[in-house]
């Protein structure tokens, strides 16, 4: 896909390992002599021990149960985003856990939950590393690895080692019916606009912090103050009682824009794609304060024992047949940089900016990262639930 310019400063991480090779050597022959052997005594050389054998890092494919468990969002356990992992196994059935953001992902491993691969996005990747759950993966078992956007690939790399294989990316900006809802600005204020009580949604997330501090102007949101974060948590304390709910999955935000029960939302692409099927007369803002961007990939847990099927997995959902059906069903970007933009639906192309180089550059969005304070951000966030 043309979007190698568009993955411009979004980052991404992943590793590599391989497995060793078995060695065996034989006892050298006795060595040759010219010398009479009734005259001359020669102590015979004790044999050499063969180096014990060594067992490849990972069995072989056949070797695995090949019972894949998956931790990822909902919506991505269809069967065309793996399609090819299914073709090549056909009897094997992988299994869905579900996630509902990346702060409830890591609280459920670090209370015990493991799986085969998981679905997070940038920001987290390091977290993922410092819980000492995940390995690296081996770029030589992903097929379609040369394929990705480079700048994504080395973003995934942590101490030389690709720790994350990048795959899907999109935008969070305000989404708003354009029947029902005059904007007085492009800008994420619009989720604060009492003249819509009750018809705006939330994501419940701490990321509502980091869009306040966009909303003031503040330097930095994902790295704010103390007096910067109780700023923008009176602004979301006071604008809180206009917000009907705060959505988790996004098909329940699907369904509320679908029955008319929200007008304006945070929102992500595949929502404004739904409505948009829905018949619906929507709008996916691009605010002044610019759309905030994710970029999400896998991670390969370390107690894994379908390494290989792990493997194949990921290499299904980087495949340039994954990445089309994600742009055309989704509106998500897709880190497989070999398709072409131009053969797909140019209302998507040009609601996202698909075609534009410039599209992930700041100030126009913001790629997530790492928040030094996120422990402190999601109190806040819980006190600001519960206020």
């Amino acid at each position: 896909m043309k979007l190698g310019a568009l993955a411009a400063g979004s980052g991404l991480l992943a590793a590599c390992g391989g497995a060793k090779e078995q060695a065996s050597e034989s006892p050298p022959p006795a060595p040759e002599t010219d010398e009479d052997p009734d005259t001359t005594t020669t102590a015979a050389a004790p044999p050499r021990e063969p180096p014990p054998e060594t067992e490849p890092a990972h069995p072989p494919i056949e070797d695995e149960s090949g019972d894949l468990l998956v931790f990822d969002w909902a919506g991505y356990e269809v069967k065309p985003l793996w399609r090819a992992y299914r073709e090549k196994f056909p009897d094997r059935k992988p299994k869905f856990a579900f996630l509902t953001s990346d702060d409830q992902a890591l609280a459920k491993v670090a209370a015990g939950f493991t799986a085969d691969l998981a679905h997070p996005c940038v920001g987290y990747v390091q977290d993922w590393i410092e819980l000492g759950v995940v390995q690296p993966f081996d770029p030589s078992l992903v097929s379609h690895f040369g394929e990705l956007n480079p700048a994504l690939v080395k973003a995934g790399q942590v101490n030389g080692e690709q720790y994350f294989v990048p795959a899907d990316w999109g935008f969070s900006a305000p989404l708003y019916r354009a029947d029902k809802v005059d904007p007085r600005e492009d800008s994420w204020a619009l989720l604060y606009d009492e003249r819509y009580e009750g018809k705006i949604s939330w994501w419940d997330s701490f990321e509502n912090l980091v869009i306040a501090g966009y909303v003031r102007g503040f330097a930095n949101p994902w790295d704010l103050s103390d007096e910067e974060l109780e700023i923008v948590k009176q602004d979301l304390v006071t604008a809180k009682p206009l917000v009907r709910n705060f959505w988790a999955s996004y098909t329940d935000l699907n369904t509320d824009l679908a029955n008319g029960n929200v007008w304006i939302a945070y929102a992500w692409p595949d929502a404004w794609l739904a409505a948009k099927g829905e018949g619906l007369d929507v709008v996916y803002m691009e605010p002044k304060e610019g759309r905030l961007s994710w970029v999400c990939g896998f991670v390969l847990f370390a107690d894994t024992d379908n390494y290989r099927h792990a493997h194949e997995f990921v290499d299904a959902w980087i495949s340039p047949e994954t990445a089309v059906w994600t742009l055309e069903n989704y509106a998500y970007g897709h880190a497989n940089a070999s398709v072409d933009v131009a053969a797909l639906d140019p209302t998507i192309v040009a609601a996202f900016g698909l075609d534009d180089p410039a599209v992930l550059d700041e100030p126009r969005a913001h790629i997530d990262r790492h928040v030094p304070r996120r422990r402190l951000y999601n109190k806040i966030w819980s006190e600001i639930k519960a206020a």
